[in-house]
């Protein structure tokens, strides 16, 4: 297969330069993403490409990164996820909870357990506001009620929180393309009929509408063209947009024998075990338009498919992410609020002194390369704590702890600067004192941890 570098596609291809990739992974996609979001949004600018939807695998941990580089480089982010789409957990479910095993229902029913087991792949993109509320809730619910191996999601869930909503019919192994390679492709029937595709189709575009879009892609692998020209028949017989992605894992062609590496880690195996599941191209890299269309030109589409119908689908990524925009994710602290933390926390630390006897102890220690009484550790303490934000965080710790123990779960004494602190000790969030065993917690005052050095007068 040809190489071309930027330079010599774009000399072959002079036209449009405008592009939206909608379908891409980063190193939030756990080893199955090699750049960084700001690697795609940075690229993006380059080319003045006008936006870019982050669809990681079933997270959606990249989502304050993205936002953040959007607003440094005026690249829109479209939020989206390649959520793990599957029909069958329910009946998994009912199957399991009835005293079936999946292994019997593999061998009983082959088909029936490849589907339960297997995990399709969606993308969904978030046109405003309510969308990015939808796929929030989407997500949660994959991961809450619906896992298995994977946290998994199926059509119910997806039409009930449909508003705002752009779906995209998947990669290679989306819902649809999957029902079309079993038919056939390889000259054998699988028992699986193209109206199972069709069928998908027809349920996507019922409950979406013009806000459904046919996925096609160009991964460089055995059945794609067949793939692509029986995906454009679809898009046609329905009336449904289709659109180019290059579902991207990696921003330089080069980059693949480092994907490689990060599936094989993933997998538990070598990069030469012959049981290694990846794709064995180098083509899933962040592509411009006019590398898009060298591809169509150099891996044999355009001797089957008009190039017309790849200009269209690249004409129409511009068009979702025109629908898309307006959203403001919730960055802030996530921690319960607390009324009068400080005090509390303060209070329940004066407690515990007195409790363990150590409050009419005026004895000097080494407690952090210095010579302190327990009072004045605490006081150390308690001050940096309360002018860092941190009071709630310490009465949550203890309530999580207590909890714990009262339902009899083994618990540790921690580890960190936190963790190593006089307070802690005090309101019993570990059981041994650091005035004995450590001097940990001068790492939490360190100005490079947090801010300059309290002002607090030592003793001599």
């Amino acid at each position: 297969m040809m190489q071309l570098s930027l330079e010599e596609a774009e000399k072959q291809y002079p036209g449009p330069s405008e592009f939206t990739h909608l379908h891409i992974h980063t190193q939030y996609s756990q080893l199955d993403g090699i750049a960084s979001p700001e690697d795609y949004f940075r690229g993006c600018a380059e080319r003045k490409y006008p936006a870019i939807a982050i669809t990681e695998h079933g997270v959606l941990n990249s989502i304050p990164d993205c936002y953040f580089i959007s607003k440094e480089t005026g690249v829109k982010q479209i939020i989206g996820c390649e959520f793990y789409y599957c029909d069958y957990e329910i009946a998994r479910k009912k199957l399991v909870e009835g005293g079936k095993k999946l292994a019997d229902i593999k061998t009983k029913l082959p088909m029936l357990g490849n589907r339960i087991s297997r995990n399709r792949h969606l993308t969904i993109l978030a046109k405003n506001q309510i969308g990015y509320n939808n796929i929030l809730k989407i997500n949660r619910s994959a991961w809450q009620d619906f896992f298995y191996r994977k946290p998994r999601i199926n059509f119910d869930l997806l039409s009930s929180h449909k508003e705002g909503l752009i779906v995209l019919s998947g990669c290679m192994n989306g819902p649809v393309s999957f029902e079309i390679s079993e038919d056939n492709l390889d000259g054998k029937k699988s028992g699986v009929n193209i109206t199972g595709a069709v069928e998908y189709v027809k349920k996507f575009k019922q409950v979406f509408g013009e806000d459904f879009y046919i996925e096609l892609q160009m991964p460089g692998v055995e059945g794609e063209i067949e793939l692509f020209i029986k995906l454009l028949q679809l898009a046609d017989d329905f009336k449904v947009k289709t659109v180019l992605t290059n579902d991207c894992h990696y921003m330089k062609r080069e980059d693949h024998k480092l994907q490689k590496v990060l599936m094989a880690i993933d997998q538990g195996i070598t990069v030469d075990d012959p049981n290694l599941f990846y794709v064995n191209s180098s083509e899933q890299y962040f592509k411009s338009r006019s590398e898009l269309r060298a591809t169509f030109n150099l891996n044999g589409f355009i001797e089957k498919v008009p190039v017309s119908e790849f200009e269209k689908a690249c004409d129409n990524t511009l068009e979702v992410a025109s629908k898309c925009g307006g959203f403001k994710p919730d960055l802030g602290p996530k921690l319960p609020k607390i009324e009068d933390a400080d005090q509390k926390l303060r209070q329940l630390a004066y407690d515990g002194l007195r409790n363990k006897g150590l409050d009419k102890d005026e004895s000097k220690y080494l407690m952090d390369e210095k010579m302190v009484t327990y009072h004045e550790q605490l006081e150390i303490e308690l001050k940096r704590i309360i002018s860092k934000g941190f009071a709630s965080y310490f009465l949550i710790t203890l309530d999580l702890i207590n909890a714990s123990r009262s339902k009899g779960f083994m618990i540790g004494p921690g580890r960190g600067s936190c963790g190593g602190s006089l307070l802690s000790y005090l309101i019993d969030i570990q059981p041994l004192n650091p005035f004995y065993w450590s001097t940990s917690f001068s790492r939490f005052l360190s100005p490079a941890r947090g801010g300059d050095m309290l002002d607090v007068t030592m003793p001599k």
